[in-house]
């Protein structure tokens, strides 16, 4: 469905990485790990031909995305990342609206626990309730794949969990989902692949249970780690063993 022949991509004449090679199929959910400023987001971007990679490609359905009209790339690939400006004065409902591919947004409101928020405006709200505004968004686009840049970030627990739910039901029903995650707990509860970068230049793919110990992610995020998969977490200073 989606494969990255040889990808390299630099910010600000600065290589994030190099050489990187996967495959992505449907009904996959894919887990992008790395310190701050390794390329997480911007390997997003290139995934939306929103960055232009220094070289290699981004093949979907066996076309550069680059090659792909912004119009028809939007039908196949929907972002969910940053917070959108508020200075527009549009509502939640109005925000859907705008999303929305001609579906039922109640589902959605309900999903996000959105319903009470409906006629507010967005710069009324919370970072929390503006992500899940943006993640309700994503819902009612019928796009086959979606990119999801931290999307557990702001809220609370519940929702964290209502989020990480929705991607494994979304990826139960057929959709490719790459998502950057920094909870290496919500990412074992989600990844099917994890891709890692560790801000040195280097990439490495592989299924969710390789790529979740200590002794993978130790060196790249520089912290004591125990555990793996789903009980993988950081050992804090002055922690009793």
């Amino acid at each position: 469905m989606l494969a990255i022949k040889n990808l390299s991509l630099k910010r600000a004449n600065k290589l994030l990485f190099s050489s990187f090679e996967m495959q992505a199929e449907a009904g996959q959910i894919v887990v992008v790990l790395g310190p701050n400023g390794a390329g997480k987001s911007t390997l997003l971007l290139a995934l939306f031909a929103m960055l232009e990679p220094a070289s290699g490609e981004v093949l979907l359905e066996n076309k550069d995305v680059q090659d792909y009209s912004r119009h028809d790339l939007s039908r196949l690939i929907t972002w969910q990342g940053d917070l959108p400006p508020t200075e527009f004065g549009l509502t939640v409902e109005q925000r859907l609206l705008l999303a929305n591919d001609g579906n039922d947004i109640k589902e959605a409101l309900l999903y996000m626990d959105l319903g009470k928020l409906q006629h507010r405006v967005l710069g009324e709200l919370s970072s929390g309730e503006r992500q899940r505004v943006e993640i309700a968004a994503t819902m009612v686009r019928d796009n086959p794949i979606w990119l999801m840049d931290e999307p557990t970030a702001h809220l609370d627990m519940r929702h964290q969990v209502d989020c990480l739910q929705l991607m494994k039901q979304e990826a139960k029903e057929g959709r490719l989902i790459f998502t950057v995650l920094h909870d290496l707990q919500q990412a074992a509860a989600v990844a099917d692949v994890v891709v890692l970068l560790d801000g040195k230049g280097g990439v490495e793919v592989a299924e969710a249970e390789v790529m979740l110990t200590a002794a993978r992610l130790e060196p790249v995020f520089g912290v004591t780690l125990k555990g793996h998969g789903r009980e993988l977490m950081p050992v804090y200073n002055g922690e009793i063993e």
